[in-house]
């Protein structure tokens, strides 16, 4: 069984990197599917307010906090300096530390400027990682025929990047089809990793605007520490109203 926090009465895994990277190696030598999911703060809400919602989140081998924001009411900063998962930034470390030879990675996305970035982002981190496929993928394409395409290159590991709720209910749906032995589902986290591979933009440099630009970007790592503050009083509030309600059923 993993260790794991409770979230708003939701049970979040808590591994440190060194066991997830294990982890991962051993799931490259098995037969079956692992399905991995790295929880945004939306996903835990959604998953909260929905029940069924809520069995299909159960239902992954992993569900890991993919962002920090997520772990606020937890000391999220100790847990990061003891090594352990705090973010979807660890399945870069994943990559890394890779010890299957020769593995292939399948990619599927919102959007095909994704799709690149995602791309680069794991050559970056595994140098010798194949990425032997990828789909831009889109609500009203038949189902069948992505899980046919996916599974025509047969890759270790298959990257989803989809809309939060989309993402969770696609997986679950095609989970015993698809022809992997790993799905790990970063959509709605994935920014973290984008935001990594943001490079200036060559206008932004003809018009000596670095300085502007820079500055947006520390702006918005602000607005992450406003985040986890709200979603933190969620929690707390969340907890409070749990507590009352046992009082109220033991009078």
């Amino acid at each position: 069984m993993q260790a794991s926090v409770k979230i708003m009465d939701i049970d979040v895994h808590m591994l440190s990197n060194d066991v997830f990277i294990e982890k991962i190696n051993e799931y490259l030598l098995e037969e079956k599917l692992q399905v991995i999911f790295f929880a945004s703060t939306e996903l835990l809400d959604r998953a909260v307010a929905d029940e069924e919602y809520r069995k299909l989140v159960d239902m992954a081998e992993l569900f890991l906090p993919g962002e920090e924001a997520l772990l606020s009411a937890h000391h999220a900063d100790v847990l990061k300096a003891g090594d352990m998962v705090v973010s979807c930034r660890s399945f870069g470390m994943v990559l890394e530390k890779l010890k299957k030879e020769d593995c292939s990675v399948y990619i599927v996305s919102n959007s095909a400027k994704d799709v690149e970035v995602l791309t680069g982002y794991c050559k970056r981190m595994q140098p010798e990682l194949r990425i032997i496929g990828s789909c831009t993928y889109d609500e009203d394409m038949d189902d069948q025929a992505v899980v046919n395409e996916i599974n025509s290159h047969i890759p270790d590991i298959l990257v989803v990047d989809l809309k939060t709720g989309v993402q969770e209910k696609w997986i679950m749906a095609h989970a015993s089809l698809l022809n992997a032995k790993i799905c790990i589902a970063i959509g709605g986290v994935a920014n973290l990793i984008l935001a990594q591979e943001k490079k200036t933009p060559v206008w932004v440099q003809k018009l000596h605007l670095d300085g502007l630009y820079h500055k947006l970007i520390r702006e918005q790592s602000v607005k992450k520490g406003f985040k986890a503050r709200i979603f933190r009083k969620k929690v707390v509030q969340y907890n409070s109203q749990i507590e009352e309600q046992k009082q109220k059923d033991d009078n």
